[in-house]
């Protein structure tokens, strides 16, 4: 089965200089942790998630009006809309992300697909459950910027 019949397609997006407030506001509309970030050709840029916010603006002490392209995520983890689900599923688990933007050829925004998304359509076979299960476990990238034993109690 392919993504694109799963996916959530009409997402809203944002642009590198727009702020974080207005990331913030448009995650708080929709219930949401991520928003993408397209260019003006609406290629996929990048992401911003609410976790982005916390590291890098809020315990950096930035002002809400800073630009989106300044505490992004990028380059962004995606997967063509042509892809096989057990391609997302394989990839948010070697990746350790819930969530993917999806992408046309040319890498133009067309959609979002969740493990949420797949599970509700029990897709999986129990694959969900173990990207779950990886996606859940430490990360061990030694070039993360940030440990929680940055943040002492």
């Amino acid at each position: 089965m392919k993504i694109k019949q799963f996916m959530t397609d009409g997402i809203e997006a944002l642009t590198p200089n727009e702020t974080v407030l207005n990331a913030s506001r448009i995650m708080k509309k929709h219930n949401i942790g991520s928003v993408p970030v397209i260019n003006e050709s609406s290629e996929l840029v990048g992401i911003i998630t609410d976790r982005d916010i916390v590291v890098r603006v809020f315990a950096d002490i930035l002002p809400m009006n800073t630009k989106v392209s300044d505490v992004m995520t990028q380059p962004v983890h995606t997967i063509v809309e042509t892809a096989e689900v057990g391609e997302a599923i394989s990839l948010m688990a070697d990746k350790q992300v819930r969530r993917l933007p999806v992408v046309d050829i040319k890498n133009k925004l067309v959609g979002m697909i969740s493990l949420g998304d797949l599970a509700i359509h029990q897709l999986t076979d129990g694959r969900a459950e173990m990207a779950l299960k990886e996606i859940s476990e430490p990360n061990t990238n030694p070039n993360l910027d940030l440990e929680v034993d940055d943040f002492p109690l």
